[in-house]
């Protein structure tokens, strides 16, 4: 759009914004995030339940997205391809009052759970880190609900609202809800595995090395693995030749968006063999964490990607970081697993 139509398209995203002002306050108050008439009930801590005819409808019937929601996604693409976290609230402005203009957009609705993730997933940026973060992790999962059941088809969604659900659970000390959440996630990977089960294993990562779910997680990135491979990993010399060679061949396009670098992630690879070696790093096992870190050397896009240096500080510091990963807190500037640092996710999505 023209700088005067993205105005224009602005001023009716207010319109609308105040015109539900009142019942977004209402609704504030009372726990329900049903906006602008939304007809769904609450459950948990407010998360929208969507009734099952209004999933078979959205499924049936796609609902036409209103101009300044296409505006808002221009805006969210190139804000996270920057890096530019300090925008976020920009953003956020704008992808809001689209949602208020028609709450029934799950590409919007996912948006904003994107924005809130990436808020709360990125909270060492900022100088000083208040206890209203845990706002962004709630409002990510409400969100990421609210889309999963307009879209119950997506299960890149599916996955997400199960992390979320995880967190949630985890700011609240509820075992059961978190076990709701994890199965869920456990759901989503049967409905995708190639990508969900690095979206659950992710964001088990950040749980004690000695744990049954960090092993779990772990466990999940080699399946991830095997399946990108289409053959067993050896797990105690991992190379990826195969893999690449694989790469022009592959026609699946779900195995194609999950497993390589993509116009959504453009780093996505070199992200994945990050976090993977973190992980093992975290495991004890950096000798293996080192050829798992080596193995993202070996993409065609890794001299363009912003964040090789940490990959090579990473391969140069492995053994010691292995106590340093284990710290429950670490400072700002001390190393960190990907999943508690700055880049936990323009690791992947950052051009």
């Amino acid at each position: 759009m023209r700088g005067t139509s993205v105005r224009q398209a602005r001023c009716r995203g207010w319109v609308a914004a105040r015109l539900v002002c009142g019942a977004v306050i209402g609704a504030i108050a009372t726990g329900c995030v049903g906006l602008a008439g939304s007809p769904g009930q609450t459950g948990r801590a407010g998360e929208v339940v969507v009734s099952a005819s209004e999933r078979a409808a959205a499924v049936a019937t796609p609902v036409p997205r209103v101009p300044l929601a296409v505006t808002a996604d221009t805006l969210f693409w190139r804000t996270l391809h920057a890096g530019a976290y300090d925008q976020i609230p920009r953003v956020m402005t704008l992808l809001k009052a689209a949602y208020l203009q028609n709450p029934r957009d799950a590409q919007t609705t996912a948006h904003v759970g994107f924005l809130h993730a990436w808020a709360g997933a990125e909270r060492v940026r900022l100088a000083e880190v208040p206890p209203t973060i845990t706002d962004q992790l709630i409002l990510a999962r409400t969100f990421f609900a609210r889309a999963a059941a307009l879209d119950p088809t997506d299960a890149r969604v599916q996955g997400f609202h199960a992390v979320f659900e995880m967190s949630d659970a985890t700011i609240q000390r509820d075992s059961a809800a978190f076990a709701a959440g994890l199965a869920r996630g456990r759901a989503a990977i049967a409905a995708w595995p190639e990508f969900n089960w690095f979206t659950i294993g992710y964001s088990l990562s950040g749980r004690d090395h000695a744990s049954p779910l960090f092993r779990e997680g772990l466990e999940m990135q080699w399946k991830t693995l095997d399946a990108c491979n289409r053959t067993a990993i050896d797990r105690t010399n991992p190379t990826m030749a195969a893999l690449f060679q694989g790469e022009a061949a592959e026609q699946d396009p779900r195995r194609r968006r999950a497993c390589w670098n993509s116009w959504i992630a453009p780093h996505n690879v070199e992200g994945f063999f990050l976090n993977m070696g973190d992980m093992l790093v975290k495991s004890g096992d950096w000798q293996t964490g080192v050829k798992i870190y080596a193995i993202a050397r070996g993409m065609s896009s890794y001299p363009q990607w912003a964040y090789r240096d940490v990959l090579e500080a990473r391969i140069a510091n492995a053994e010691q970081n292995v106590a340093a990963f284990r710290r429950p807190e670490a400072g700002a500037d001390s190393p960190r697993i990907l999943l508690g640092s700055k880049i936990a996710c323009v690791a992947c999505h950052q051009r």
